[in-house]
């Protein structure tokens, strides 16, 4: 609902950038910041609701707890990995509303 019509975006890094959980780009002159915070540009209330749905969608789906566990293990913190699965929730919800297709856990490994 907080999406409204999905033939609205072309991509769905639109999506990602609405909800506000796009890597926020920090550069000034020759200063570059390595470590960076999330846009929170867009719909809060959307952003709030899919930092909700993926702990449960971490816990529960292989696919996601392996994910969640490779960027664990690259350095990330808990709150960057799970924005890394939000994204990743994100781009397959995206796929399945242009697709119209159901929902299938063996296409995702």
């Amino acid at each position: 609902a907080e999406l409204g019509d999905i033939s609205n975006y072309s991509k769905p890094s639109q999506i990602i950038k609405f909800a506000g959980v796009a890597p926020l780009h920090y550069e000034s002159s020759q200063f570059n910041a390595q470590h960076t915070s999330i846009t929170k540009k867009g719909s809060k209330y959307l952003r709030k609701t899919l930092y909700q749905i993926i702990l449960p969608v971490i816990r529960h789906n292989p696919v996601f707890t392996k994910y969640y566990q490779l960027k664990i293990s690259q350095g990330k913190g808990h709150r960057c990995a799970q924005g890394h699965c939000v994204r990743k929730l994100i781009r397959i919800i995206y796929h399945l509303l242009k697709t119209n297709q159901q929902f299938d856990p063996q296409l995702l490994r």
